[in-house]
């Protein structure tokens, strides 16, 4: 038996069901549209925690997401306000790339100037969340019947 079959049989002996677990778990946890460097590194050995991470994270975007999208038609400085500073909460651990636009979002609501390119920031907002939300439930789909 050459060395390297030899090697990967023995690798595959000493694994314990735990580093396999954490292996299939990785596999299970990458994306192209999302970061999932922070999510992995907290809770990657823990497929349940991550489950339910992903669910809340899912199920509250989508509701501030429609939100975000009403106020493209009647701007309400505060409402884009509070959701940025909510948004920007959990995007920075779920790894979603348009946490600098809501820093600017709320910076422009808050001098409640420069309505064109609120309504610009929002629908970038808008589109990458939502782009986000229908990766994580892939994701999470994945997860669940793993």
């Amino acid at each position: 038996m050459p060395f390297k079959a030899f090697f990967l049989n023995l690798l595959k002996i000493l694994r314990t069901p735990y580093e396999e677990k954490i292996m299939e778990l990785e596999k299970i946890l990458s994306s192209e549209v999302v970061d999932l460097t922070s999510l992995k590194s907290f809770f990657a050995s823990d497929r349940n925690m991550l489950i339910e991470i992903i669910r809340v994270f899912v199920s509250d975007t989508k509701l501030k997401v429609t939100q975000l999208e009403e106020n493209i038609l009647k701007l309400n400085y505060e409402q884009i306000i509070e959701i940025s500073q909510f948004l920007k909460s959990s995007y920075g651990l779920m790894g979603l790339s348009c946490l600098n636009e809501l820093t600017v979002l709320e910076k422009l609501a808050g001098n409640a100037k420069k309505d064109n390119l609120i309504i610009k920031k929002l629908n970038e907002i808008i589109f990458n969340s939502r782009e986000s939300i229908t990766e994580y439930k892939k994701i999470l789909k994945k997860l669940e019947s793993a």
